[in-house]
């Protein structure tokens, strides 16, 4: 097989000896948010390869294709990392990750290649798509040429879009509510809360001067980050394996603290977590968004921002106990 900037991650227990062999069902795209869209077209993926007894694979690029072309630095904030893709193909049901390094020399690689010296000699038999699927130097193949050039040996299925509320999922569109601060319409269109992982460093402590001590976020990834605010969140609090130890509910604030600093510095990532007590610094945590409390404001005093800050969480708890009771 020719050679290509190509890794293999193991999402389960192993990639079965003689993948390319046993023959291979691939899902394939970008996948950023896997949203119900995506979900949709890796299910339907596991399913052919539980109908053939192949191994139920994906193929995904990292970093996106538009960032490297210069044709998106919006991009460049992903709502996905590929670290937390592949938790989630797991629980699809995948087996194996095929992860192409997308750079200026595969944006070369024409869609004939791109399949010829690829995707066949990997032993794949079926590919998934979605119904927007195209590769290829300038994006010039699609479901056809998959057809075409794997020579009538290559299955392939096309997924059409997923629509929700009158309108089609898709990543534009959740990054769209994100920016909007609307995390709950986000989460209907991924099937889940959204959610950024990092780590917690030390802050000035002027939240436990304040009565509500906080956790300062460094992100892991380059995450889209959602409207600034205050928002309802789940937080997990997570091992050095990434297995969730604990669960709290609390408030987040997502801005550049006005009351205190001056304009120009940097976002912040401040966690306020309901019922704890304790040291998180240098733990991982993962934030899942909930509900958009309110937009980030500057207050006259220190009263009145603990007065709201009073008024945030006791807001966010009423959330979270109406959620349990439903």
């Amino acid at each position: 097989m020719e050679r290509f900037n190509l890794s293999v991650a193991n999402v389960t227990d192993g990639l079965p000896e003689g993948a390319g062999k046993s023959g291979i069902s691939l899902a394939i795209g970008f996948f950023d948010g896997v949203h119900l869209g995506h979900q949709e077209v890796i299910r339907q993926a596991v399913a052919a390869a539980r109908e053939q007894g192949l191994v139920p694979a994906v193929m995904t690029f990292d970093p996106h294709p538009r960032v490297v072309l210069g044709h998106g630095s919006q991009y460049e904030g992903v709502l996905t990392p590929l670290e937390d893709k592949l938790l989630l193909f797991a629980e699809l049901g995948v087996e194996a990750a095929y992860i192409i390094r997308f750079d200026l020399e595969f944006s070369q690689v024409t869609a004939e290649r791109f399949v010829k010296s690829l995707i066949v000699p990997l032993g794949v038999k079926a590919t998934t798509v979605g119904f927007d699927f195209s590769f290829g130097h300038r994006g010039q193949g699609d479901a056809e040429a998959l057809k075409l050039y794997g020579g009538g040996a290559l299955q392939v299925q096309v997924v059409p879009p997923v629509y929700l509320d009158d309108g089609k999922v898709s990543s534009t569109r959740i990054r769209e509510l994100l920016e909007e601060g609307d995390c709950f319409a986000a989460s209907q269109l991924i099937g889940r809360p959204y959610q950024l992982k990092g780590l917690v460093v030390h802050g000035d402590a002027r939240g436990r001067l304040l009565g509500y001590p906080t956790a300062n976020l460094q992100l892991a990834q380059p995450y889209v980050i959602p409207r600034s605010g205050v928002y309802a969140i789940e937080i997990e609090v997570l091992s050095e394996a990434g297995a969730v130890e604990r669960r709290h509910n609390g408030v987040l604030n997502v801005g550049y603290r006005p009351t205190f600093d001056a304009p120009g510095g940097a976002l912040k990532l401040e966690a306020h977590l309901f019922d704890f007590d304790g040291d998180l610094y240098d733990r991982q945590l993962a934030l899942r968004f909930h509900t958009f409390l309110r937009a980030e404001k500057k207050f006259e005093s220190i009263d009145q921002l603990v007065a709201q800050i009073a008024s945030d969480a006791a807001r966010a708890r009423e959330i979270f106990s109406v959620q349990a009771r439903n």
